[in-house]
């Protein structure tokens, strides 16, 4: 034999013997699956000849129109114990129960099952031939056992020709010697049930006193809320005066002015100079022209009647606000002008036209948070990207990155805010807890603020805006608060959102200025809140939920030139536009739209020529409507 055939032999008795081993091992498996499997069988047939009521082994099977099987002798002391129960007396025999109608619920599915002929009926019910012929099987035995018409105590387990006793409690029988017993078991636990109700007394007063604490501290709520609702009104009281006394000054400005000028004319026209003028004609149209025009000015002088309105505590006017009866480059307005009403309509007729299908879509954003336009250039686009703890810049016309905003000071840059006068741009850092300045260049300049809760620190500050004085309002949202701080030191100059060293405000993440008015996302209470910038608050707006006006965590706010509010719902991923006072006026975006909808707004501006600029930190784009 050669090598080669040697080889040959050598892999089929390697392979053989590898063969038996796998076959080994697998008739292995297979016995033990078939033992697991004769285990799991009888297991089911000691389940299936079992009686629901003793939980032994089936004696005499029989079986209710449910199909649930029982013991007879089970079914017969089932009955009997109802019965007891129900008539409450005791019975001389089984044979005189029998002849009585009766009914009886099945133990397992509670259908009730007629009996006609009372116990005897249970005689009459058929037997369950499969459950009977396999107790055949396991037993090896044909006969039945017989039924026994004896009582039986559920305690000794005695069997008594006797009546026995049923407890209404138990629901068991027992013998007259147990029963005995039973009952001075059930006398012992007397003594439980008083120490239950005694207990149960004991956490009844602390309910009650807790109760009361609740009520204490309701009633010290509703004081304090009323108290600072008189402390703003007086306030409202205070700035009214002033403007009625500013009106007063005013008109007693214009009295004086028009009284010199009357003086001047009665002196011109008592002057003997006009009887030596050459030309007495001219001089006589213009003095009769003059003294026309003071006439009717003294004639419409007080006629802008200023009214006060009591339900929103301000001063109006019934005309136009200005008064026609001073000289020309001279009128005193006395109101606001009703050109911002105007725009407030143009405005709102513009929102609610429009479809608000984006024309410019960036979905290359890392994790964009705050947006906004710099007043030095309106074509530029910042951008805060937390992914790359950067500042972008995006020329929207060009569609191009034009640079970045870098420091590694900076680590998770959040809002932006724009100094017009100083040129400069405001981040804040809500994990560095701090403001980063940067020039309109690029170059990094400061740092402003620290980590804490008193005066000139934050704690996760979030959005930012400037003031119109170029103050810096900063959302302090770990501190549950609104700061004001100067721009160029960081020296703080008032809290918005604390009455009585207690705050109004939950998560502020959001804020825009308007004006003198400091608009807030109250993100933990779901509520848009307006205040002016000495932290007064005007109103409030919003709630919890989906409904239209509602917020499910309103992330990010912005104002447009009008006054009209649009507010980032983040939860809801949509954007609502409100006017001034809260009143809707449109509603884009929302789970509706599908992928072509928004993740969560994360971030908000509007541009004077009403362009609506979205960051979306859950689709990492940005939008612009």
């Amino acid at each position: 034999m050669d090598a080669s055939q040697r080889n040959l032999t050598g892999q089929r008795t390697e392979t053989f013997k590898k063969s038996k081993a796998v076959s080994k091992v697998q008739s292995v498996r297979l016995r033990r699956q078939q033992r697991l499997q004769r285990q799991d069988s009888i297991g089911a047939i000691e389940e299936l000849v079992q009686c629901g009521i003793c939980l032994e082994k089936l004696a005499d099977p029989k079986m209710l129109p449910c199909q649930h099987t029982f013991c007879l002798n089970c079914l017969q002391s089932h009955l009997l114990a109802h019965k007891l129960l129900v008539k409450q007396q005791s019975l001389d025999s089984q044979s005189a129960l029998s002849k009585k109608a009766a009914a009886i619920k099945c133990p397992v599915c509670q259908k009730k099952v007629e009996l006609q002929k009372g116990v005897d009926s249970l005689n009459d019910l058929p037997k369950n031939l499969y459950i009977e012929s396999v107790l055949k099987l396991i037993d090896g035995n044909t006969s039945p056992l017989t039924p026994k018409n004896d009582y039986r105590c559920v305690k000794c387990q005695i069997f008594s020709q006797q009546q026995g006793q049923c407890c209404q409690h138990c629901m068991q029988v027992f013998c007259n010697v147990c029963w005995n017993e039973h009952l001075t078991e059930l006398e012992s636990n007397l003594t439980t049930l008083v120490k239950q109700v005694d207990e149960s007394k004991v956490r009844l007063d602390h309910k009650l006193e807790n109760f009361e604490s609740r009520c204490r501290q309701l009633v010290e709520n509703i004081k304090e809320a009323t108290l600072q609702k008189i402390e703003l009104i007086k306030m409202d009281e205070e700035k009214v005066l002033k403007d009625v006394q500013i009106i007063m000054q005013e008109g007693k400005v214009a009295h004086d002015n028009v009284d010199d000028k009357l003086q001047e004319l009665k002196d011109k026209l008592t002057s003997k100079s006009f009887e030596k003028s050459p030309g007495k004609v001219f001089s006589f149209m213009n003095l009769h022209k003059e003294t026309s025009r003071l006439l009717s000015q003294v004639s419409h002088y007080g006629e802008a009647r200023v009214i006060f309105d009591p339900d929103t505590f301000k001063l109006d006017q019934d005309t136009e606000g200005v008064y026609k009866d001073v000289g020309d480059g001279e009128n005193v307005t006395l109101s606001r002008s009703t050109s911002s009403l105007e725009r407030f309509e143009v405005a709102s007729q513009h929102y609610r036209s429009r479809s608000f299908v984006p024309k410019l879509v960036w979905n290359k954003c890392p994790r964009p948070a705050s947006a906004g336009v710099p007043p030095w250039d309106n074509r530029l686009l910042y951008i805060a990207a937390t992914d790359t703890h950067t500042v972008l810049i995006l020329n929207k016309d060009r569609r191009k990155l034009e640079g970045r905003l870098t420091s590694s000071e900076m680590v998770y840059p959040q809002g932006l805010a724009f100094s017009k006068t100083n040129s400069e741009i405001y981040v804040s850092d809500k994990w560095k807890h701090c403001i980063h300045v940067f020039s309109k260049n690029g170059d990094y300049l400061r740092e402003m603020l620290s980590k804490g809760t008193g005066n000139g620190k934050v704690r996760s500050p979030d959005g930012i805006a400037m003031g119109p004085n170029e103050e810096l309002v900063i959302c302090d949202t770990g501190n549950d608060r609104i700061i004001v701080v100067n721009s160029l030191t960081g020296e703080h100059l008032s809290t918005i959102g604390l009455v009585n060293n207690k705050t109004m405000l939950n998560m502020p993440t959001g804020v825009a200025v308007s004006g003198d008015k400091i608009v807030v996302a109250d993100t933990g209470n779901h509520r848009i809140k307006i205040f002016y910038m000495d932290g007064r608050k005007i109103h409030e707006f919003g709630s919890l939920g989906r409904d239209r006006g509602q917020f499910r965590s309103a992330e990010v706010v912005a104002v447009d030139t009008s006054g009209c509010i649009l507010v980032g719902d983040g939860g809801n991923a949509r954007v609502q536009i409100f006017g001034p006072d809260g009143t809707l006026v449109k509603i884009f975006g929302g789970s509706s739209s599908g992928d072509e909808g928004f993740g969560w707004v994360s971030g908000i501006c509007v541009t004077p020529q009403f362009d609506i600029i979205t960051s979306d930190s859950k689709r990492r784009c940005l939008r612009i409507f």
